[in-house]
């Protein structure tokens, strides 16, 4: 055989190591480039040479030398790098970004994208411009504009404390009702028939009537008992004290309800009390007075989308019964007939809401031709998903409406399915396009390209198109880019792997030379 085989045999050592030695000092000089997935060299021997058959009939075999039989990347996820730069994308996962380079698409794990001058977001190294899922180049609408959107439908929800009770308000209610008999009393009912009455009135006797009216001027009549009085008779003195601003009467659980007869003050009061030299006597401390009153806000927009803020005033009408009176200033506009209050808002006696009158306000808003009608819709009958009557802090409010005003462009934000939205002054979003991923069935058939770029090729097959958070395509993350997978301990090793196999070879070549020269020194 000679001595020749070792020498070609180390030659191809030191071929193979210096390839290995060209693998590592690549990876490792892309360390810091983004996307950039490591490569790994595969040896495998040359051909062997059979030079005999030895006695037990098994080959005897000198292999020729080593070769490297395959070169691959490793795929496996990079670490990912904050940014804070919403173009700047990395994926969770197997897919690629899809770039268009004018004749064909390429595919990258990079997304350093931006936009070019015509507001493309294109690739930043390149560029090729991105594509959405319909293939298509994406463009950012930075000059774009949302038209303003008349408000046609308000949500209130939140709770109005049934606890609440205030010694002045715009409707006063008895805090506890008149009976006969436990039974609730009827304007019939003679007032030394009341539960409460513990010596009978004779006539003569009196009862104070003091407090003050919505305008705050105070009030202090006096109600002179006559024989067989009944609380009609009461309420017909306090109506008289209180002439021309509140008015009183009974309701069915036989409670007295002043209110006053102009809604927007909290300052009526009312107390009842007997005369200093009476003879009969009444428990008024059992019977005082309360109301509530609870106030919010919200900006309706009409249909040009310019916003008017608009008062909601609730006002406990008896138990378990509300109004909401709307207001606005005049230099808004008006209200539609004067009609700028919602009735009857009712509450069962879990605090859910009940029912309410007709829930639709009129608005005439300035420079508006036409009424505009928004429907406050206050929940589900029996639910707490509305407007709810619970003890504790009442929050009621407009959490939500489908006007808004007029918007200009403001912002992107790229969801993790890669959505990209566009976001405006007035809060409204739009959807610009959607990413486009690729999968391939052999990621080491794709041609590395340079500039983070692969091509497809037979090997890697055709391009399977899918949206990002489908199966292993992966998520996309935005303000990050993924970091090199090249693992430096790792090649350091191999490195002085690489190192000493390429010295032993060469400590071949030079040895089987020694000895070819020791034979040529054979004759002198």
């Amino acid at each position: 055989m000679g001595l020749g085989g070792a020498l070609y045999s180390g030659v191809s050592g030191i071929r193979a190591h210096q390839n290995m030695l060209d693998i590592i000092g690549n990876n490792l000089a892309n360390i810091n480039t983004y996307g950039y997935k490591s490569s790994r060299l595969l040896f495998s021997d040359l051909l062997s040479q059979t030079i005999a058959i030895g006695t037990n009939g098994n080959p005897m075999q000198v292999g020729k030398g080593v070769k490297f039989a395959s070169i691959t990347s490793n795929f496996s996820q990079g670490t990912l790098e904050s940014t804070n730069n919403v173009f700047d994308l990395a994926i969770q996962g197997e897919g690629f970004f899809v770039v268009n380079g004018g004749s064909k698409d390429f595919f990258t794990r990079v997304g350093a994208f931006s936009t070019d001058e015509d507001n493309y977001l294109v690739d930043s190294n390149t560029g090729y411009k991105v594509l959405d899922t319909n293939g298509k180049e994406i463009s950012i609408p930075y000059d774009s504009t949302v038209s303003g959107k008349a408000t046609s439908k308000a949500y209130i929800t939140g709770n109005l404390d049934a606890s609440a009770l205030s010694s002045t308000a715009e409707v006063l209610i008895m805090s506890s009702a008149l009976t006969e008999s436990s039974t609730a009393a009827t304007t019939a009912t003679e007032l030394n028939d009341l539960d409460s009455n513990t010596t009978d009135y004779i006539a003569g006797d009196t009862i104070l009537i003091t407090g003050t009216k919505s305008d705050g001027t105070a009030v202090s009549a006096t109600y002179t008992y006559a024989a067989s009085d009944t609380v009609q008779e009461l309420i017909d003195a306090i109506n008289t004290a209180f002439s021309g601003d509140a008015t009183a009467s009974l309701d069915s659980s036989g409670k007295i309800v002043l209110k006053a007869d102009t809604a927007g003050s909290d300052e009526l009061s009312l107390t009842l009390a007997d005369g200093g030299s009476n003879t009969g006597a009444t428990t008024w401390t059992d019977h005082t007075f309360g109301g509530s009153t609870y106030t919010t806000s919200v900006d309706i927009f009409d249909s040009q989308g310019t916003r008017h803020a608009i008062t909601l005033r609730f006002t406990k009408q008896m138990d378990n019964e509300w109004d909401l009176t709307a207001s606005m200033d005049s230099v808004d506009g008006t209200f539609a007939s004067s009609d700028n209050t919602i009735t009857g808002i009712t509450f069962n006696d879990d605090g859910t809401f009940s029912t309410s009158g007709d829930t639709t306000l009129q608005f005439n808003f300035n420079g508006i031709s036409s009424t505009q009608s928004v429907i406050f819709d206050l929940g589900t009958s029996g639910e707490n998903d509305g407007l709810t009557q619970n003890g504790g802090e009442s929050s009621a409010a407009v959490t939500k409406q489908d006007g808004y005003e007029y918007g200009t462009f403001d912002s992107v934000s790229i969801n993790s399915d890669g959505t990209i939205k566009s976001l405006y002054t007035n809060g409204k979003t739009q959807t610009i396009a959607t990413l486009k991923l690729a999968l391939f069935n052999n990621l080491n058939g794709l041609n590395k390209i340079g500039d983070n770029l692969y091509e497809q090729t037979s090997i890697s097959g055709e391009p399977i198109y899918v949206n990002a958070n489908s199966g292993r395509a992966g998520s996309i993350s935005s303000g990050y880019l993924e970091g090199s997978n090249v693992d430096m301990a790792t090649e350091l090793t191999s490195l002085i792997t690489a190192q000493r196999g390429f010295q032993l070879n060469t400590k071949v070549i030079t040895t089987a030379d020694e000895i070819l020269a020791e034979v040529v020194n054979l004759k002198r």
